[in-house]
């Protein structure tokens, strides 16, 4: 995967980019990003980049993003019904102490009647 991954906003120089149009025989009408100053100074390596290209780069990086973001709402998903069950059969167990508890009582006092 290319370096400035995707659609490109800036030049390493911290300049900004500009679309062109290729006017060559090889690229006819095919659209590139490019450095603001790139253009003046072709022996430096400023941002270059097929529209194209940087396209299917967004589009993969995105993807993937899309695909950790799933990953992760799963993940969340198993931890949060696993959370839930077992708060559920805590507060079972709790009710149950406390019904038991309740009838001790109940017998406790039928005892003192007796």
């Amino acid at each position: 995967m290319n370096i400035n991954g995707g659609i490109p906003s800036r030049c390493w120089c911290g300049k900004g980019i500009v679309t062109f149009v290729s006017k060559t025989e090889d690229n006819p009408y095919r659209r590139f990003f490019r450095c603001e100053i790139g253009l003046q100074r072709k022996k430096e390596h400023h941002l270059f980049k097929w529209v194209d290209e940087a396209l299917i780069d967004e589009i993969q990086r995105m993807d993937e993003q899309q695909s950790r973001m799933a990953e992760e709402i799963d993940d969340l998903r198993s931890f949060f019904k696993k959370t839930v069950e077992e708060e559920v059969t805590k507060h079972k167990k709790s009710a149950d102490l406390g019904v038991i508890g309740s009838i001790i009582r109940i017998l406790c006092l039928c005892s003192k009647f007796d």
